[in-house]
């Protein structure tokens, strides 16, 4: 862009701010009109804040032939229901081919699958801390469960079930806090053996007339012990053997 045609676009935007109409300012310079229009164009819709990109006037041509051309368009059947039903019956027979169904099974199963593992590993951290008598303390019980039947060595074996049975003592001591009667199970020394009264791990358990004794434990012995904690903290055997 050369200093003159610089000059005469200074000069033409300014009769345009000044009011003049586009026309009468390109008519001044018909040499270089062709140049100057789109320019001066741009700089009309650059200073009116709400600038007409279309004529209305255009609008109103371009308005009056699309409705003209649809008038002349034929009239078109609405179908009727059976054509409909016949369609949906063509749409549905091309997505049942073998290969879509199958993709879909697989991706379905599989998002089953994920969304199953997911919940069941949420729930699991979820129990972590319950207790007998909890909504979810079965779901602790069967992870513990499947930790055990893992392919472990036989020292890691002892020290899961070592980890689990201080976990039941734990629980006993928290349904004792609170007071609450459930079925409890664990392992311990049977420190004294009297006729009706046996101390195991610290803890005293009353043997009942039906109480079920695997094997002959002896003091000194480890057992397990199944049986029911009351409210008033007592211990009663239901199953006691050796280990």
């Amino acid at each position: 862009m050369n200093e003159q045609f610089e000059s005469i676009l200074d000069e033409c935007i300014s009769a345009l701010q000044a009011g003049i109409p586009l026309e009468e300012i390109l008519a001044e310079v018909p040499d270089y009109a062709t140049e100057l229009r789109p320019l001066l164009y741009a700089a009309m819709v650059l200073a009116d804040p709400n600038p007409v990109l279309v004529p209305t006037e255009l609008k109103t041509a371009l308005r009056s032939e699309y409705l003209k051309q649809v008038s002349t368009l034929p009239d078109t059947k609405r179908p009727t229901l059976n054509e409909k039903a016949q369609a949906i019956y063509h749409i549905i027979r091309r997505r049942l081919t073998y290969k879509i169904v199958l993709n879909d099974l697989i991706t379905i199963t599989v998002t089953a699958i994920l969304t199953l593992t997911m919940a069941t590993l949420i729930l699991m951290v979820v129990a972590k801390d319950s207790i007998p008598g909890d909504l979810l303390y079965s779901l602790k019980r069967l992870s513990e469960n499947v930790q055990l039947l893992l392919p472990l060595n036989e020292s890691r074996q002892k020290e899961l079930q070592q980890t689990f049975n201080e976990q039941r003592l734990t629980e006993i001591e928290q349904l004792m806090q609170q007071n609450r009667v459930a079925v409890v199970e664990f392992s311990g020394v049977l420190e004294r053996k009297g006729e009706k009264l046996w101390i195991i791990e610290g803890y005293a358990v009353l043997l009942p007339e039906n109480v079920t004794i695997e094997g002959q434990p002896q003091e000194g012995n480890l057992v397990h012990v199944m049986g029911l904690l009351r409210a008033n903290h007592t211990l009663v055997a239901d199953t006691i053997s050796t280990k």
